[in-house]
C-alpha cells in the first residue's frame, strides 16, 4: 500500500521504517530536512521537505494516490490542518492522526478521522499497571509485550 506519513520525529521514523520493511511504499513529509535525515540513507521510501498542510507539498508527496495518510507531528494544530487538507483537498478517507491534547479529539471526530490518542494510551498503561500491582501481579510489562 502507498502510505504518506507527515511528521518525522521518533514515532514517525519508527512507523516509516516499519511500514517500509513490511513492503509498503512510504513517503515521509517533514518541514525540517534534518528530521528526514533521521530515516537514514538505507530508507527505501521517498521524503519531501516542506510544511505538511501546504497543498504543493502534499502534491509532491503524491497524497492523492495514497491508500493511507498518517499524521504524527507533536503539534495538534498542525495535525488538524494537515488532516483537514488531506481530507478536503485530496479526498483521502483513510487518515490516522496523532492526538497530543485530548481537547482536539472532538475536532478529529467531526472529520471522521481515526486517532492515536497518546494521553489515553498512557493513562490506559498506567491504569493497567496499577491494577496489576493491586492484584499482586507486578506490572512490569507494556502492551505489545515489550
Amino acid at each position: 500500500m502507498r502510505v504518506v506519513i507527515v511528521g518525522c520525529g521518533r514515532i514517525g521514523v519508527y512507523v516509516a521504517r516499519s511500514l517500509a520493511a513490511a513492503g509498503h511504499a512510504v513517503c515521509v513529509v517533514d518541514q525540517e530536512a534534518s528530521s528526514l535525515a533521521r530515516l537514514g540513507r538505507s530508507f527505501p521510501g521517498r521524503t519531501v521537505a516542506g510544511t505538511g498542510f501546504d497543498e504543493e507539498v502534499l502534491r509532491e508527496a503524491d497524497v492523492s494516490r495514497a491508500d493511507a495518510v498518517v499524521v504524527l507531528t507533536n503539534v495538534d494544530a498542525t495535525n488538524f490542518m494537515v488532516a483537514r487538507a488531506v481530507v478536503e483537498l485530496f479526498q483521502v478517507r483513510n487518515v490516522t492522526v496523532r492526538v497530543n491534547d485530548p481537547e482536539f479529539s472532538s475536532l478529529y471526530a467531526e472529520l471522521g478521522l481515526r486517532t492515536i490518542d497518546l494521553p489515553d494510551l498512557v493513562l490506559a498503561c498506567v491504569t493497567d499497571t496499577l491494577q496489576s500491582t493491586e492484584a499482586g501481579q507486578g506490572g512490569g510489562t507494556r502492551p505489545g509485550g515489550r
